[in-house]
């Protein structure tokens, strides 16, 4: 897919370095290449990269996804700081959902961090409730911890 100023690449394979290198800049427990490359591996998972082509093109963000039967898990989205407000989060999203709901799922989950505000805007705008909370989920470097907040979102059909 392209638009005015990015393409999403359906295959993250290529893009796996730049990948785990955002994802050890944006979170406490990163996943490294080969961790990305594993579950890339396991079935039903697949994943996609957004690039930012005005210019010289820059790998903006990743989304990495598994689809098992009737339900869909977003494993994680990123996008890099100073590619946000683009929209790029959200086009990486309904990527995710168009092709979990091709598989066949009817429900697609995800985890936040309770606080990240950005993010549970984002997935609201998308249609996702709340459902549930992991109490402590998250446990960061200085070793305070915060909640996950669990979303969902039934398609319809």
């Amino acid at each position: 897919m392209t638009g005015g100023r990015f393409v999403l690449d359906e295959s993250l394979t290529a893009h796996l370095a730049e990948a785990a290198r955002l994802h050890g800049a944006l979170f406490e427990r990163p996943w490294s290449r080969a961790a990305l490359e594993e579950l890339l591996a396991v079935p039903g998972t697949a994943g996609a990269a957004i690039l930012d082509i005005e210019g010289q093109p820059r790998f903006a963000g990743f989304v990495l996804f598994r689809s098992l039967g009737d339900f869909a898990e977003i494993l994680t989205v990123a996008v890099a700081p100073e590619q946000r407000r683009h929209g790029f989060g959200r086009l990486l999203m309904l990527h995710a959902m168009h092709k979990a709901r091709n598989a066949g799922a009817e429900r697609l989950l995800l985890e936040v961090q309770d606080g990240n505000l950005p993010a549970i805007r984002l997935y609201e705008a998308l249609g996702m409730t709340a459902f549930d909370r992991r109490p402590n989920y998250y446990k960061s470097g200085n070793g305070s911890h915060a909640d996950a907040i669990m979303m969902q979102l039934i398609f319809d059909d």
